[in-house]
């Protein structure tokens, strides 16, 4: 299977625009969905520990492996790159393309009609009403993100397309073969997914677009976009958060901590059961935690991660509602705004999300 994946080079330019507001963490919308969650916990689970996270990569690919000794901070969801990734994988999905640029005109507006009036149809979204062959009329990928109100200060992007979920789109990415040892950003750009995903830079913020082909006409099974840029104003303790795969008898819950110290207490609350989590890449002030979850292999199953600061402030992920591991339907979708009940121990009254 042809598994193409490359690189946006670097832009600047300045924007600003309001920030949507809501509880971090939070699906607005859809906005992100389960993909997309991991897409981003992967990305920071890797930056917390980048040799550990390379040692998988296959001999012979990851020439320049030893360069990544820096540990990173994470990055942070970003509701406006959020939409603008989703709709660049939607746009080429539904209009059969693949290339960082969107192959017509967008409207300026693009932002407002998606994605309940126009999910990417260059009917709708596109100036010329169709795709265009002139290079020239096509709108730049950090031009689009300004349309989706985005910041795009040290913007970058990277897509992939044809893998089979999030894991391997992101192990595509951050595996992809290099045999140049140099360190740094190669002049071909032969290791620019991940020199991106590892650097510290291309901004702090972040949005994932994943987008699987159920019949489409797309050339390929999937479509990824990440986008990153900006500066984060809020740095939440817990960056991000998912599980892995979907649903099986038993999933991997991985969720990133970052502050001045380590987390006095940290658990996962998972249908009214709270276990604690292990440090298992990186620093207690900026690593993973991980638990193997069982016995969830068919219904829907809530959880929150559940954690405590260095001072013994609770430190809810997501803010409110709860994420979801289940078949992802109308009947179990993977953000519910109904989380668990709590754990022993936190003052939150889970039921309504509400402190006492």
């Amino acid at each position: 299977m042809h598994r193409p994946s490359i690189i946006g080079l670097l832009l600047l330019c300045l924007c600003t625009a309001a920030p949507r507001v809501h509880a971090y963490g939070e699906a607005i919308n859809g906005f992100p969905n389960w993909s997309e969650r991991v897409l981003l916990e992967w990305v920071n689970r890797a930056r917390s520990a980048p040799q550990t996270d390379l040692a998988g990569c296959p001999s012979g690919n990851c020439a320049e492996v030893a360069c990544y000794t820096t540990v990173s901070p994470p990055r942070y969801l970003d509701q406006n790159l959020e939409h603008s990734s989703r709709f660049h994988s939607s746009h080429m999905l539904i209009n059969n393309y693949f290339s960082h640029p969107s192959q017509c005109t967008l409207f300026t507006n693009i932002s407002t009609p998606y994605p309940t009036m126009c999910g990417g149809a260059a009917s709708c979204s596109c100036t010329q009403g169709q795709l265009t062959t002139n290079q020239s009329t096509w709108t730049d990928p950090f031009i689009r993100m300004g349309y989706f109100g985005a910041n795009t200060s040290s913007a970058s992007e990277i897509i992939a397309a044809g893998y089979s979920g999030p894991d391997a789109t992101f192990y595509g990415w951050e595996y992809e073969p290099t045999s140049n040892n140099a360190c740094g950003l190669h002049t071909n750009d032969d290791n620019g997914h991940r020199f991106i995903i590892l650097y510290n830079g291309y901004g702090q913020l972040a949005g994932g677009g994943y987008m699987p082909n159920t019949g489409q006409a797309g050339m390929y099974s999937s479509y990824a976009t990440m986008d990153f840029a900006g500066t984060a104003a809020a740095q939440p303790k817990i960056p991000s958060g998912s599980h892995y795969p979907q649903q099986a008898a038993s999933v991997d819950a991985w969720a990133n901590w970052y502050d001045s110290a380590g987390p006095s207490l940290k658990k996962i609350d998972v249908d009214g059961i709270c276990t604690d989590m292990a440090l298992t890449r990186g620093t207690q002030a900026n690593g993973a935690w991980h638990l193997t979850v069982n016995n969830v292999g068919s219904g829907c199953h809530h959880y929150v991660f559940a954690f405590k600061d260095n001072g013994g402030n609770e430190v809810i992920y997501p803010t409110t509602g709860a994420l979801t591991i289940g078949n992802g339907s109308a009947q179990c979708p993977d953000f519910s705004a109904s989380p668990p009940p709590g754990c022993a121990g936190f003052d939150r009254i889970f039921a309504n999300g509400f402190e006492p």
